[in-house]
């Protein structure tokens, strides 16, 4: 089992079963529209409990932050990449070497879906050590992540995947995605290597 501990007392550990309802809590205080502001970051859609333990039992890791009081206080989400032609195809690549390390070494390619922490910690270094566990925990591992940039703008997760070294490597756009129209998200890529 994975299990990463810091000065902070917090713990970096696979999610259990047990913390679907906390995972769906953190989930959905991050939903725009939830906080009046998209300052803080934000995720796109609502999860139910259904769906986590559907993504758990289709390859979806969870991963939770734990802190001294065994309270949940982050959590983020990766998966293998199951990239199709059709969508490679989609993508506006910045140069070929992202693209062809991405097809070339997918065996080595983690998708990091979500990665969300409880609104009152936000700032406070929690996310900054979920991925320092991820990287330590998945070395010689490509991360990759979709930020979305239009018709609204996540800017707090780009400069927080800049400063974690992240390059965007490619943009995504689709004429409506959800109730976004002309929806616009830029792929982020990050070589522990």
């Amino acid at each position: 089992m994975i299990q990463t501990q810091n000065i902070k007392g917090l713990i970096f550990r696979e999610a259990e079963n047990n913390n679907i309802r906390a995972i769906v809590d953190i989930h959905n205080s991050n939903v725009r529209g939830e906080n009046g502001t998209n300052e803080n970051g934000f995720l796109l859609a609502k999860i139910s409990e259904e769906e986590v333990l559907n993504n758990l039992n289709n390859s979806t890791q969870y991963f939770v932050a734990v802190n001294e009081s065994d309270d949940i206080v982050g959590y983020l989400s990766v998966s293998k990449p199951k990239i199709t032609d059709e969508f490679l195809n989609q993508i506006v690549w910045e140069d070929n070497d992202s693209k062809n390390k991405i097809i070339n070494h997918q065996e080595q390619h983690l998708y990091i879906q979500v990665l969300a922490t409880k609104q009152e910690y936000m700032g406070k270094g929690i996310a900054q050590f979920m991925y320092k566990s991820l990287y330590e925990n998945f070395p010689q591992t490509l991360f990759s992540s979709f930020i979305v940039t239009k018709p609204i703008f996540n800017q707090r997760s780009l400069i927080f995947h800049k400063k974690q070294g992240f390059r965007h490597i490619g943009t995504f756009q689709s004429p409506q995605l959800m109730d976004l129209q002309n929806y616009e998200s830029i792929l982020m890529f990050k070589d522990i290597g």
